[in-house]
């Protein structure tokens, strides 16, 4: 039955992606050409509600299917919803106001609620014995994870792509683990996202927009939490889920010390990012993008080696 949730987030996305585009035209809620852009038209942004809107409709058949309780279906909706609607004022304001500092900072408490969240629908943080180092690890992985997706959302289908490569090796640990929780996640959230990808890659007539990346990230974060083990009692169950996610946190990673290197706020973007340089040798998009897979798919095939090895 857990496969049913991956035909019917696929299906919601496909039909409703298309619905957000022509609504997104209509209102002018649209990502525009500008630095740090390589497209030349007003495309779409609201990509990321389509995925959110699938995955939450597979959750609440997952409810129905008796696979997940109804509360930690309310509790996730609430956490990407908060979080969704964090990425939508991204889209809407901050860039404009140019005030990536308050946006550090909000999503620093949205991470700290959500913590508070997952405590109360289950979810085992193993992190460490102390319940603050907890919450701050917890909520860093959060936080991270939804910038490190964002700072990847630069060129069709890449985030994406990226995710989805991902979520299949998640899926390996949720079937080794047996654990019913993550399968459940990861399948709704898949067949959104294929869902989403067929009207974004190149050329792409929608993006994910921060409402999506954002999104992408958490659900990221909540799977690498989900299988994290406390790194005194084992290493590489500490280190395997950070590999799952992959190329996003190295890139972001490299992005953010360069960044502060060279005296810079690290989350001001730029256009220097793996995906920027290998583009820049003029290699096409749709291959920059492949080269990029095929990296992720290295980095997460380590990420699993490492957690059972």
């Amino acid at each position: 039955m857990i496969y049913l949730l991956f035909l019917i987030s696929f299906l919601a996305a496909v039909v409703l992606t298309p619905v957000l585009r022509k609504f997104s035209i209509k209102y002018k809620l649209v990502d525009k050409p500008g630095e740090f852009k390589i497209h030349e038209a007003e495309i779409s942004h609201l990509g990321g509600w389509g995925i959110w809107l699938g995955f939450i409709i597979a959750l609440l058949f997952a409810v129905i299917l008796k696979l997940m309780p109804f509360y930690q279906f309310v509790g996730l909706g609430l956490g990407s919803l908060v979080v969704i609607f964090l990425g939508f004022w991204d889209d809407l304001k901050w860039k404009k106001a140019g005030h990536p500092i308050i946006k550090l900072i909000l999503q620093s408490l949205v991470g700290f609620l959500i913590i508070f969240i997952l405590v109360k629908i289950g979810i085992n943080l193993q992190f460490s014995i102390n319940s603050i180092i907890i919450a701050l690890v917890a909520a860093f992985y959060i936080v991270g994870a939804m910038n490190a997706i964002n700072m990847e959302d630069g060129m069709d289908g890449l985030a994406g792509g990226l995710t989805l490569i991902s979520l299949i090796g998640f899926v390996g640990l949720a079937f080794l683990s047996h654990n019913l929780l993550a399968l459940v996640l990861v399948f709704s959230l898949a067949g959104s996202l294929i869902g989403f990808l067929i009207y974004n890659c190149h050329p792409a007539s929608i993006f994910m927009g921060d409402n999506g990346s954002h999104f992408l990230g958490f659900l990221l974060a909540i799977l690498a939490i989900i299988f994290t083990s406390h790194p005194s009692y084992n290493f590489k169950q500490f280190i395997g889920p950070i590999l799952i996610i992959g190329l996003p946190v190295m890139d972001a990673v490299w992005v953010i010390l360069r960044r502060l290197k060279e005296k810079k706020l690290p989350f001001v973007g730029d256009r220097r990012h793996l995906y920027d340089r290998i583009h820049q040798r003029g290699v096409s998009v749709p291959k920059t993008v492949l080269i990029c897979y095929g990296i992720q798919v290295i980095i997460v095939l380590g990420g699993v080696l490492m957690y059972y090895l």
